[in-house]
Protein backbone atom coordinates (compact mmCIF):
# COMPACT_ATOMS: atom_id res chain seq x y z
CA UNK A 1 0.00 0.00 0.00
CA UNK A 2 2.77 2.47 0.85
CA UNK A 3 4.22 2.56 -2.84
CA UNK A 4 0.75 3.44 -3.90
CA UNK A 5 0.06 6.51 -1.84
CA UNK A 6 3.95 7.47 -2.60
CA UNK A 7 3.15 7.41 -6.26
CA UNK A 8 -0.16 9.49 -5.34
CA UNK A 9 1.76 12.23 -3.48
CA UNK A 10 4.44 12.69 -6.13
CA UNK A 11 1.87 12.82 -8.77
CA UNK A 12 0.02 15.48 -6.83
CA UNK A 13 3.76 17.08 -6.31
CA UNK A 14 4.11 17.20 -9.76
CA UNK A 15 0.66 18.36 -11.05
CA UNK A 16 0.93 21.56 -8.46
CA UNK A 17 4.51 22.14 -9.88
CA UNK A 18 2.94 22.56 -13.40
CA UNK A 19 0.50 24.52 -11.91
CA UNK A 20 2.84 26.94 -10.38
CA UNK A 21 4.68 27.37 -13.54
CA UNK A 22 1.55 28.27 -15.78
CA UNK A 23 0.81 30.54 -13.24
CA UNK A 24 3.63 31.98 -13.32
CA UNK A 25 4.22 32.13 -17.55
CA UNK A 26 -0.16 33.48 -18.03
CA UNK A 27 1.11 37.07 -17.93
CA UNK A 28 3.44 36.59 -20.53
CA UNK A 29 1.29 34.75 -22.07
CA UNK A 30 -1.51 37.33 -21.84
CA UNK A 31 1.21 39.72 -22.96
CA UNK A 32 1.41 38.19 -26.55
CA UNK A 33 -2.09 37.55 -26.83
CA UNK A 34 -2.80 41.66 -26.59
CA UNK A 35 0.16 42.04 -28.51
CA UNK A 36 -1.07 39.46 -31.52
CA UNK A 37 -4.51 41.38 -31.25
CA UNK A 38 -3.22 44.55 -31.45
CA UNK A 39 -1.49 43.34 -34.65
CA UNK A 40 -4.64 42.28 -35.85
CA UNK A 41 -7.13 45.30 -35.44
CA UNK A 42 -6.64 48.36 -37.18
CA UNK A 43 -8.55 51.98 -35.84
CA UNK A 44 -10.99 52.91 -38.59
CA UNK A 45 -11.68 56.55 -40.11
CA UNK A 46 -15.09 58.40 -40.21
CA UNK A 47 -15.19 57.69 -43.62
CA UNK A 48 -14.70 54.46 -43.14
CA UNK A 49 -16.93 53.89 -40.08
CA UNK A 50 -20.09 55.58 -41.99
CA UNK A 51 -19.02 53.25 -45.12
CA UNK A 52 -19.18 50.56 -42.50
CA UNK A 53 -22.49 50.87 -40.88
CA UNK A 54 -23.75 51.67 -44.06
CA UNK A 55 -24.98 55.26 -43.83
CA UNK A 56 -23.64 58.71 -42.84
CA UNK A 57 -23.97 60.60 -39.71
CA UNK A 58 -25.88 63.99 -40.40
CA UNK A 59 -25.39 67.05 -41.76
CA UNK A 60 -26.44 68.80 -39.18
CA UNK A 61 -24.57 66.62 -36.18
CA UNK A 62 -22.48 67.95 -34.20
CA UNK A 63 -20.22 67.57 -31.50
CA UNK A 64 -18.98 64.39 -33.26
CA UNK A 65 -17.36 61.44 -31.52
CA UNK A 66 -16.31 58.33 -33.11
CA UNK A 67 -14.30 54.92 -32.79
CA UNK A 68 -13.80 51.68 -34.58
CA UNK A 69 -11.80 48.72 -35.57
CA UNK A 70 -11.41 45.94 -37.68
CA UNK A 71 -10.23 42.59 -35.91
CA UNK A 72 -11.63 39.35 -36.67
CA UNK A 73 -15.19 41.27 -36.50
CA UNK A 74 -15.53 45.09 -36.86
CA UNK A 75 -17.24 47.06 -34.57
CA UNK A 76 -17.74 50.96 -34.37
CA UNK A 77 -19.41 53.60 -32.35
CA UNK A 78 -20.38 56.75 -32.37
CA UNK A 79 -22.28 59.53 -30.39
CA UNK A 80 -23.13 63.16 -31.62
CA UNK A 81 -25.78 65.77 -30.89
CA UNK A 82 -28.56 66.46 -33.39
CA UNK A 83 -31.06 69.04 -33.35
CA UNK A 84 -34.74 67.36 -32.84
CA UNK A 85 -36.20 68.34 -35.99
CA UNK A 86 -33.62 66.26 -38.02
CA UNK A 87 -33.72 63.25 -35.78
CA UNK A 88 -36.61 61.74 -38.81
CA UNK A 89 -34.76 62.49 -41.56
CA UNK A 90 -31.82 60.98 -40.56
CA UNK A 91 -33.39 57.57 -39.31
CA UNK A 92 -34.82 57.14 -42.90
CA UNK A 93 -31.95 56.85 -43.88
CA UNK A 94 -30.56 54.29 -41.19
CA UNK A 95 -31.25 50.03 -42.11
CA UNK A 96 -33.23 50.11 -38.70
CA UNK A 97 -36.80 49.24 -39.90
CA UNK A 98 -38.55 49.36 -36.22
CA UNK A 99 -39.76 52.29 -34.13
CA UNK A 100 -37.27 53.62 -31.67
CA UNK A 101 -39.02 52.52 -28.07
CA UNK A 102 -38.58 53.58 -24.32
CA UNK A 103 -37.97 49.96 -23.25
CA UNK A 104 -35.40 49.97 -20.49
CA UNK A 105 -32.42 48.10 -21.92
CA UNK A 106 -28.43 47.70 -20.41
CA UNK A 107 -27.04 49.56 -24.08
CA UNK A 108 -28.44 52.98 -22.15
CA UNK A 109 -25.64 52.46 -19.43
CA UNK A 110 -23.30 50.71 -21.32
CA UNK A 111 -19.25 51.64 -20.69
CA UNK A 112 -17.32 53.20 -23.56
CA UNK A 113 -16.36 49.90 -25.59
CA UNK A 114 -13.11 51.41 -26.40
CA UNK A 115 -10.64 53.07 -23.66
CA UNK A 116 -10.11 56.19 -26.13
CA UNK A 117 -14.14 56.73 -26.22
CA UNK A 118 -13.71 57.06 -22.17
CA UNK A 119 -13.95 60.89 -22.62
CA UNK A 120 -17.18 61.29 -24.73
CA UNK A 121 -19.61 57.62 -24.00
CA UNK A 122 -20.59 58.58 -21.00
CA UNK A 123 -23.92 56.25 -20.78
CA UNK A 124 -22.36 54.11 -17.75
CA UNK A 125 -22.11 57.98 -16.21
CA UNK A 126 -25.67 59.46 -17.18
CA UNK A 127 -27.89 57.29 -15.04
CA UNK A 128 -30.51 57.03 -17.60
CA UNK A 129 -34.27 56.43 -17.45
CA UNK A 130 -36.18 54.65 -19.94
CA UNK A 131 -38.52 58.08 -20.56
CA UNK A 132 -35.05 60.02 -21.39
CA UNK A 133 -34.08 57.61 -24.09
CA UNK A 134 -35.40 56.00 -27.00
CA UNK A 135 -33.98 52.43 -28.08
CA UNK A 136 -33.81 50.49 -31.14
CA UNK A 137 -31.64 46.95 -31.67
CA UNK A 138 -31.99 45.38 -34.97
CA UNK A 139 -29.99 42.76 -36.21
CA UNK A 140 -30.05 43.16 -40.59
CA UNK A 141 -27.58 41.81 -42.73
CA UNK A 142 -25.11 40.36 -40.79
CA UNK A 143 -24.54 43.54 -38.69
CA UNK A 144 -26.25 44.16 -35.18
CA UNK A 145 -27.59 48.15 -35.31
CA UNK A 146 -27.89 49.55 -31.65
CA UNK A 147 -29.43 53.65 -31.48
CA UNK A 148 -30.11 55.41 -28.35
CA UNK A 149 -31.86 58.74 -28.78
CA UNK A 150 -31.09 60.53 -25.90
CA UNK A 151 -33.52 63.99 -24.32
CA UNK A 152 -32.57 63.91 -20.84
CA UNK A 153 -35.69 66.91 -20.24
CA UNK A 154 -38.74 66.86 -22.56
CA UNK A 155 -38.23 70.67 -23.83
CA UNK A 156 -34.68 69.38 -24.94
CA UNK A 157 -34.07 70.85 -28.92
CA UNK A 158 -30.93 68.83 -29.05
CA UNK A 159 -30.94 65.25 -28.63
CA UNK A 160 -27.63 62.65 -28.21
CA UNK A 161 -27.59 59.91 -30.37
CA UNK A 162 -25.28 56.97 -29.45
CA UNK A 163 -24.61 54.86 -31.91
CA UNK A 164 -22.79 50.72 -32.25
CA UNK A 165 -22.73 48.91 -34.93
CA UNK A 166 -21.14 45.57 -35.35
CA UNK A 167 -20.71 42.02 -37.05
CA UNK A 168 -19.93 38.83 -35.53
Amino acid sequence: MFPISYRLIILLLLSLALLGCQARSQPAHDATVEAALRDLSSPLSRAEIEQFMGFAIPAEATNVHTQGEVALDTMVIARFDLPASALDAWLTTVPITEALQHTPDLFASLPAPYPEAKPWWQLDSLNLQPEQYRYGYQFINGKSYQILVVQLQPSDQLLTIYLQVFNI
